[in-house]
């Protein structure tokens, strides 16, 4: 490291120092030697707002007493993504999802569904037409109709929401949508149509966006403006989940308070939906400042994002991605020097500074 590398980490360092010393006090944990005592946090936010937790059909049988005390909703972190529930064209896959949605009902836990569409986890299938040529756009149409009304249809009654599209958004764009296969093949119209039939599967069930970078200005202008477009063309759109993976960096409280405030004003509801805040700047594996420092001023920015949350009545749930520090998707390629711990409990399930910041954050 260079001496203008040494001399910007110092001046981090000390302005994160700055940052905790002006901010307000969390109440510090109690007191403990081995297990902390655990108050509940769906408990606390009860009829405020839904806390949730991303899970998998492995630790609800690991975690499950962990979850059920501390969540009243989940959502499955990559069982009910197109991939998994149909690998093969009119095979499909409900084991893993419906493992989860047994654990959820016996907890009296609601249910979010993620995701009907997703250009990441397409699977090859849906491209490929007869006699090795590329499909075209009305089979690919008719397959995803066919995708949609199964699954959806498969737990009617049972997922309250779901992320009908994922990560749909390019500010690059002249659109704003993202050029992948769904936009070539189908044409932008594709996000109606999974709506329209994600609708006609359950009426009942609300029906969302989800994207992440939605508190970057030009991000949600491209955001507002093909939901805008949905909306005049009486397409079911009920809200916009934001995934909010952050960092204890960025974004502003009061970035992610406008995106909130401008689709309230659209009339639709929000939810936060994947929710961690790392302790590194985004692909940049140094620490600025001690993991200490950096554990409180996460704990304080965690804080302020819940308190905030009282001034949206339009938010309806939030979501962490991931039960604890020990099964982060932030770790799962890092090096053992580079450990993140984005979420309320450590790698042990203990509650962290970052806990105690959302328990006191809740209204009593």
């Amino acid at each position: 490291m260079n001496i203008s590398q040494n001399l910007r980490v110092v001046v981090i360092s000390l302005l994160t120092s700055a940052l905790l010393a002006c901010s307000s006090t969390t109440p510090a944990p109690p007191a403990a030697t081995g297990t902390v005592p655990r108050p509940s946090l769906a408990k606390a936010w009860q009829g405020q707002v839904l806390i949730g937790a991303a899970v998998d059909e492995k630790n609800i049988k690991t975690q499950g007493e962990l979850i059920a005390e501390q969540f009243n909703s989940v959502v499955a972190e990559n069982a009910m993504k197109p991939m998994a529930t149909e690998p093969r064209e009119g095979e499909f896959h409900f084991e893993a999802a419906d493992a989860i949605v047994r654990f959820a009902q016996s907890h009296d836990m609601a249910i979010r569904g993620h995701t009907l569409l997703w250009h990441l986890h397409t699977p090859d299938w849906m491209w490929q037409g007869a006699n090795g040529q590329p499909a075209g756009r009305d089979l690919v149409l008719a397959r995803l109709k066919r995708h949609i009304e199964t699954e959806v249809g498969h737990y009617k009654g049972q997922v309250y929401v779901w992320d009908v599209v994922n990560e749909i958004i390019d500010e690059k764009q002249p659109d704003c949508l993202r050029d992948d296969l769904w936009h070539r093949v189908v044409g932008p119209d594709y996000v109606d149509y999974a709506f329209r039939y994600a609708h006609a599967a359950d009426p009942a069930a609300r029906l969302y966006i989800n994207e992440y970078s939605t508190e970057e200005p030009a991000k949600r202008r491209c955001l507002v403006r093909v939901v805008q477009g949905l909306l005049q063309r009486g397409v079911p759109v009920n809200g916009i989940g934001h995934q909010m993976h952050i960092s204890v960096f960025y974004p502003t409280i009061s970035a992610i308070d406008e995106t909130l405030t401008t689709f309230a004003r659209l009339g639709l509801e929000n939810q936060i939906t994947e929710l961690d805040m790392s302790l590194y700047r985004w692909k940049d594996n140094r620490l600025y400042d001690t993991r200490e420092n950096l554990l409180s001023l996460q704990a304080r920015r965690y804080g302020e994002i819940m308190r905030m949350i009282h001034n949206h009545p339009d938010v309806t749930a939030v979501t962490w991605w991931g039960v604890s520090d020990a099964s982060t998707w932030l770790n799962q390629d890092a090096p053992a020097d580079h450990r993140d711990q984005p979420l309320l409990l450590d790698e042990h399930g203990q509650p962290k500074g970052a806990f105690w910041a959302v328990f006191a954050a809740a209204r009593r």
